[in-house]
């Protein structure tokens, strides 16, 4: 089996995860620079895995790295996972609980998958 088919394998059956992790996200959105609790949701979630997080200066950005002690080019994967300041009108079980703040361009969906793929990633790292 190539990495490759492994990768997406892995990634097909998280999808009920992917779909638990946006719901969470979607529901405790944080406008920019005020992302403190979803911060520390995705932190978490790295928190036993084997990777290095690692803080960016005063506010709520960091990067995960997944280093595989080894020479050679490096990938960087990037999601956004702030929220605009708008109010969400829909009756979702999944409904932003904080008002006039809403995931209305998706960072919510991209930060699932790419937790999801970095775990995947991290799995595989050795493969890599």
């Amino acid at each position: 089996m190539t990495v490759q088919t492994e990768l997406m394998r892995k990634l097909d059956a998280a999808e009920e995860e992917m779909v638990a992790i946006r719901r969470h996200l979607h529901e405790h959105p944080e406008v920019s620079f005020q992302e403190k609790e979803t911060a520390a949701y995705i932190k978490a979630f790295y928190r036993d895995l084997d990777c290095t997080v690692t803080d960016f200066g005063e506010g709520y950005g960091f990067a995960v790295d997944i280093d595989r002690d080894h020479p050679g080019k490096k990938l960087a994967l990037r999601a956004d996972f702030y929220a605009l300041a708008i109010q969400e009108d829909n009756d979702l079980p999944f409904k932003s609980q904080n008002p006039v703040v809403m995931h209305a361009c998706g960072h919510d969906a991209h930060t699932a998958y790419m937790m999801v793929l970095a775990n995947s990633l991290i799995e595989l790292k050795e493969q890599l």
